[in-house]
This record gives C-alpha cells, sequence and structure tokens, in this order.
C-alpha cells in the first residue's frame, strides 16, 4: 500500500516468506505470543514428517539461515539498484519524479505509467516525462504488450 493505494505484485519466491521470517523474528509485533511453528515459506517438508531426518531446532536452524539469506541477497541487490538509478539519474532537475519512479518499479516491478502516476500524485504527462527519462537514462523500458514501465537488467561484463 502507497499512500492509500495498493499494488499488487509477487516476490518470485512466494509472497509469504518476508512476512513469515518477521513473524519469527518478531513475533509481538504480529500479537503473537510465541513464534509460528509452521511459516509459509520458512519451514521446509521434512520438518513435519513422523520422523524427521535430522533433530527439530536444526531444521529450523537451517530454515532459517536460509531465510536470512534470501533476504540478505534482496537488500543487496535492492542497494545495488538503488545507487545504479542515483549514478544514472544525477543530472536530472530536482524535481523530476524519476528517481521516485525509479524506486517504485525496482521494488515493487513494473508498472503502468497510470499506476505510477497514482502512486506519486503526478498527472499522466508527468509521469510520461519520467518514464521517458528512465529511459534516457537506461534504466527502464516499456513492455511491448501491456505497455508497462519494467526495470532494466544492467548489463553484465563479460
Amino acid at each position: 500500500m502507497i499512500e492509500g493505494r495498493v499494488f499488487q505484485r509477487f516476490a518470485a519466491r512466494g509472497s509469504a516468506w518476508a512476512a513469515s521470517l518477521a513473524a519469527a523474528l518478531r513475533p509481538q509485533l504480529f500479537a503473537l505470543g510465541a513464534a509460528p511453528l509452521a511459516l509459509a515459506g520458512l519451514a521446509p517438508r521434512s520438518m513435519f514428517r513422523a520422523e524427521p531426518e535430522h533433530p527439530l531446532p536444526a531444521l529450523l536452524g537451517n530454515a532459517l539461515g536460509v531465510a536470512a539469506s534470501d533476504v540478505a541477497t534482496d537488500l543487496a541487490a535492492v542497494t545495488a539498484m538503488v545507487a545504479r538509478g542515483e549514478a544514472c539519474l544525477a543530472g536530472l532537475y530536482a524535481s523530476s519524479q524519476a528517481p521516485a519512479m525509479w524506486q517504485l518499479i525496482g521494488g515493487l516491478g513494473p508498472l503502468t505509467r497510470a499506476e505510477l502516476a497514482r502512486a506519486l500524485g503526478v498527472t499522466r504527462r508527468t509521469a510520461s516525462q519520467a518514464a521517458q527519462a528512465l529511459a534516457k537514462a537506461d534504466l527502464a523500458i516499456l513492455r511491448p504488450g501491456d505497455h508497462a514501465l519494467a526495470p532494466k537488467r544492467p548489463k553484465m561484463a563479460s
């Protein structure tokens, strides 16, 4: 939810893994006395076997370690994406909406210019100008089918 508007995009690994990790680490924030045992996206099926191959604490520790590694990977990717955007958009006017638009499509995934205009509280024209600035900076492209603005992957060195 951004400024009262709902945008629904699902994470590649499933949308519940981050919420599950948050519930596991801070159950009091969710009005839970203790962390739930069955954490969607965190608890492997091997934990629910009648006779697990490994002790339950080891399985839980491993599941949380994998989830924490996934969070670290995602945070590193977001940090790199923000830094890339700041470097490419440094020469824009202070009033440009392109940096905010870059953060939205980087965090939520492809969005149409109408969705971006609503999220940023700007006109369609302003959203289109910001989209053009992102395309000019080689950060984003308009997808052919639905005309959503999608972040471009950085070119990898060979």
